[in-house]
């Protein structure tokens, strides 16, 4: 399954890196020429299996997580909750929405407001280079394979409460979303009204977007 970080420049020129891989020395190096890795998020309770080793290389980094890590993870100390009044610093470029209703996930999307950019965890995926044919199998029985963005099928059992997912999800496609950068597959441009269509499995139905004037 193809795993991607989403790393952001913030204002003051140092980065932030959202839902962290596997980071070698070379991948390190590349990184470090953007600048110092200030801010680590660890976006839900299913992708956080190498936030402890990106902890260990940048020590002075804030380590962001949703609510419940710090008891999953006993091994990282988690100084800021995402559910939580964002950090003042980061305000003015990014936003957080850990979606409610599903607490098995507790999954934080990001929006980057300069480039319009989602990140996101398993809210969606995009994975339109299968790597094998085991690879689209999965992705199959997920519901997330013919090579477009979709949401998995996880999410119609995930979800607890579906008027509180709903409302997060609201939330959501009120910012102006330019494109998403799902951590399982490409980059891809669409605005939120189409992406409200792709959303249904969490929201238990049609969505109908209502976006901010």
């Amino acid at each position: 399954m193809p795993l991607a970080s989403t790393l952001v420049r913030l204002p003051d020129r140092s980065l932030l890196l959202y839902s962290p891989i596997a980071i070698d020395d070379a991948l390190a190096a590349d990184i470090a020429a953007l600048g110092e890795v200030a801010n680590i998020v660890a976006p839900s309770l299913l992708h956080h299996l190498y936030v402890a080793d990106a902890a260990v290389r940048w020590p002075r980094a804030i380590l962001h997580g949703v609510p419940g890590l710090a008891q999953k993870r006993a091994d990282v100390t988690v100084q800021r909750d995402l559910d939580r009044e964002l950090d003042p610093a980061l305000r003015d470029t990014l936003a957080f929405e850990v979606i409610a209703g599903a607490p098995k996930l507790n999954e934080a999307v990001m929006f980057h407001r300069p480039s319009g950019t989602l990140a996101c965890a398993d809210f969606v995926f995009n994975v339109t280079q299968p790597e094998n044919l085991r690879t689209r199998m999965v992705l199959a029985m997920m519901g997330v394979g013919g090579r477009r963005l979709a949401q998995s099928r996880v999410w119609r059992f995930a979800i607890r409460d579906r008027a509180a997912a709903r409302t997060s999800i609201d939330r959501i496609l009120r910012w102006p979303i330019a494109r998403v950068a799902p951590a399982h597959g490409e980059v891809q441009a669409i605005d939120a009204a189409t992406l409200a269509g792709k959303l249904s499995r969490a929201y238990g139905g049609r969505v109908v977007p209502v976006l901010a004037a």
